[in-house]
């Protein structure tokens, strides 16, 4: 599977593939440095794996199962500013989906951080600052460098008109973290408890528990990637 397959795969994303050129090299993390190197689609399969924690897969099984069954390759590439790496999944239809996840170098502690749960704050620390597919907003977890408040993210940043009115939790509280690509937005907040993640769709907020949605929206873009 040759760069440009792959990159059909991300039409919307400007990216530069890593080789085994030294200046190359020595712009990604460490850890990363022995898939850039490696000429076989397994070894860098199972590398890249490897470095997940534990938790965070139990956290979405149906999605980890897959992961390990059709991932055909992983690639080191650099876009938006950082180092990544690119799962190439292979879906039941045999179409390919990839998703984007980021050098874990660039995290930075988005708001409302302890309303993560554990398992996900280490993996946004330790194994990749987003993991996202489709856009950098969906189909997974959106880097926390571009998270906001939804009040934020619709420029109202003293609250959304009309929406801190009624009983729903204040657009200000509502952390957006990923979304389906469509209207459908996945949001953490200090007034759920941590393992909940609220549903909110035209203004409607719904909690819900976290790694089954979670599981569930990844499964999502597997099942429809196109």
């Amino acid at each position: 599977m040759g760069p440009e397959e792959i990159a059909a795969t991300l039409e919307d994303w400007s990216l530069a593939f890593v080789g085994s050129d030294a200046g190359e090299i020595a712009l990604i993390p460490e850890k990363w440095r022995p898939i850039a190197q490696s000429a076989d689609p397994e070894d860098r399969r199972r590398a890249a794996l490897s470095l997940w924690n534990r938790g965070f897969l139990d956290l979405v099984p149906e999605f980890a199962e897959v992961l390990d069954a059709h991932c055909l390759d992983v690639r080191v590439g650099i876009t938006d500013g950082s180092a990544v790496l690119v799962y190439v999944l292979e879906t039941e239809d045999g179409e390919l989906v990839s998703w984007v996840g980021y050098d874990p170098g660039t995290f930075e502690e988005p708001e409302f951080w302890g309303c993560f749960p554990a398992a996900v704050q280490v993996f946004l620390r330790e194994v990749h600052a987003g993991f996202v597919s489709g856009s950098r907003y969906a189909f997974g977890v959106a880097r926390p460098v571009a998270m906001g408040t939804l009040a934020e993210l619709a420029d109202f940043p003293e609250g959304i008109p009309g929406w801190e009115d009624g009983s729903r939790i204040s657009s200000k509280r509502l952390l957006q973290i990923t979304t389906d690509g469509g209207l459908l937005k996945f949001c953490l907040s200090p007034d759920l408890a941590v393992g909940q993640v609220a549903l909110v769709y035209e203004g409607d907020v719904d909690p819900k528990e976290f790694g089954q949605e979670l599981d569930e929206l990844l499964m999502s873009r597997f099942a429809e990637p196109s």
